[in-house]
């Protein structure tokens, strides 16, 4: 008796998010594999972001011939903002801070984004911040401490510790590249925004490219793959199917999906990079995934976590 598997959409979607998850956890690994061949860091993110845009360009025209729209005069500037914060210098900080620290390390701080966010959110408009929540910001900011404190430990060199600060400053920037993002989104479809943000994240990663033609080497092979492994499949093929996952899935199960990003990371850096962990910057990791889960508790999951009913709000955070 032959028997026939139903694949539904929401297997689909737990593939596509799956999948997503790895793509996007081991962009620390290739990030840093590129950075290892000694290409410098502005170039490495020039041409990941010039080859996404020569990709998500004609799919945009392609998918939405009827939604291009004239970019209004008074938006135009958020929208600059928003590709400046969420493309160019979060991706300076980014790859300079993986160049100096290790992958699962910058992956383990990036995951507490959603933690700035809520903080960012109470400080600008006075969101009002749940108890709960509080002991969830508190929670990553103490796992943060640990990571980098528990490196600081192990390394006899102040780089791993700068690399740490950049990677805080690059979740400063996706910060403010999410309340950007936030008060123009209704005027944009999800690729359209993201279409042009790359398109002039990349035009601002052009001339800091330029100013490192001193430094520039023969891209060998194994760089190039990378390359496009990171413009690809980190940004051009996870978009969409991080988009798909959220058509058919619950939030909760998408946020519980992204926060294994670090463990992919972790797990990539030691089996590929040969990079070394300590048992206590693992602690630390669980104790920040900890905490983005609690703050990611919206009101009434709050009201009903007894009952063991929890709902997630889901905020951008890929790398």
């Amino acid at each position: 008796m032959n028997y026939k598997v139903k694949i539904t959409p929401k297997i689909r979607a737990n593939l596509a998010i799956s999948i997503t998850v790895i793509f996007w956890g081991m962009s620390f690994v290739s990030s840093k594999a590129v950075l290892n061949t000694g290409i410098p860091p502005f170039t490495m993110a020039f041409l990941r972001f010039l080859i996404a845009s020569a990709l998500l360009f004609p799919v945009y025209k392609k998918l939405e011939p009827d939604k291009r729209m004239r970019i209004k005069t008074r938006e135009f500037p958020i929208l600059l903002i928003s590709a400046l914060f969420g493309v160019t210098i979060y991706f300076l900080f980014e790859t300079i801070g993986i160049k100096l620290t290790s992958a699962s390390t910058a992956s383990m701080i990036i995951a507490s984004i959603p933690v700035f966010t809520v903080c960012a959110e109470f400080a600008i408009y006075r969101k009002r911040i749940p108890p709960l929540k509080w002991l969830g910001v508190l929670l990553s900011v103490a796992g943060v401490y640990f990571i980098i404190k528990e490196e600081q430990v192990h390394q006899s060199t102040p780089e791993s510790f700068i690399g740490n600060l950049l990677m805080l400053g690059a979740c400063i920037s996706w910060v403010i590249y999410i309340i950007a993002s936030k008060s123009i989104r209704k005027s944009f479809s999800g690729l359209a925004l993201t279409t042009y943000q790359t398109l002039l994240g990349t035009l601002f990663l052009l001339p800091l490219a330029l100013l490192e033609h001193d430094s520039w080497i023969s891209i060998p092979a194994i760089a190039w793959f990378n390359i496009l492994y990171l413009a690809v499949f980190c940004s051009a093929i996870s978009y969409f199917l991080y988009i798909y996952s959220l058509t058919y899935l619950d939030s909760v199960i998408v946020s519980s999906y992204t926060n294994l990003i670090p463990v992919v990371s972790t797990f990539g850096g030691i089996f590929i990079l040969g990079e070394k962990i300590m048992l206590r910057q693992i602690l630390g990791g669980l104790i920040v995934i900890a905490g983005v889960f609690i703050v990611n508790l919206n009101k009434p999951s709050i009201n009903r976590i007894f009952n063991r009913t929890v709902s997630l709000e889901v905020y951008d955070k890929h790398p």
